[in-house]
């Protein structure tokens, strides 16, 4: 009897004791059980409890595409008349908009729209191609903005003023707020030499 009780313990002793396959210790376990732990209390995937989702970084241009028409806001140009061989052009009104809408399409910019009249008139029959029209301030040239010129019902590209007949042209371009200030110009290819007409 008293060898049986000297076998179980040496028995008992012989049986390796089961160890954990995982390694508790180890930065990624515990980092793993401390998510768990976080997600059974409530909290969102990727965040503490109580968090929001991750939002989407701000498009300030589409906010603005959501915005009825804005009001145009009109900017006092210089209206002297300036003559170049039979052409003289006359600044008439600037104004200046983040959105310009057609009857089916609307248009947005996180610049400024620029709608552009001026009166021109000849002493005899000219072209004028005002895809080649330009607005300059220093070293910064803005061409026409086709799209809006479309959208915004602005002047034909190619027009032709009669002799004697004085014309409105209306002319649509894209500008930064900080160059809509003294020193801009229009410049607008007419015949042989351009028209350069002080704006700002």
């Amino acid at each position: 009897m008293r060898s049986l009780f000297l076998v179980v313990p040496l028995l008992l002793a012989g049986c390796p004791e089961k160890k954990s396959s995982v390694d508790e210790n180890d930065p990624l376990i515990r980092k793993l059980k401390a998510e768990q732990e976080r997600l059974d209390k409530g909290g969102a995937p990727g965040g503490p409890p109580g968090a929001n989702a991750i939002k989407e970084p701000p498009q300030p241009l589409a906010d603005i595409a959501q915005q009825p028409p804005d009001v145009p806001v009109n900017v006092a140009v210089k209206s002297d008349a300036i003559t170049v061989g039979e052409v003289t052009l006359t600044p008439k009104r600037l104004e200046t908009a983040q959105i310009v809408a057609g009857p089916k399409v609307k248009l947005s910019t996180a610049d400024r729209f620029v709608k552009l009249v001026v009166s021109v008139s000849t002493t005899k029959d000219t072209s004028f191609d005002l895809a080649k029209a330009t607005l300059v301030k220093g070293s910064e040239t803005f061409e026409l903005a086709r799209d809006v010129q479309r959208v915004g019902q602005g002047s034909p590209l190619a027009s032709t003023i009669s002799a004697g007949v004085s014309q409105d042209l209306v002319l649509f371009f894209e500008v930064p707020p900080a160059s809509l200030s003294a020193g801009l110009k229009l410049v607008l290819p007419a015949g042989a030499a351009p028209i350069e007409a002080p704006l700002l």
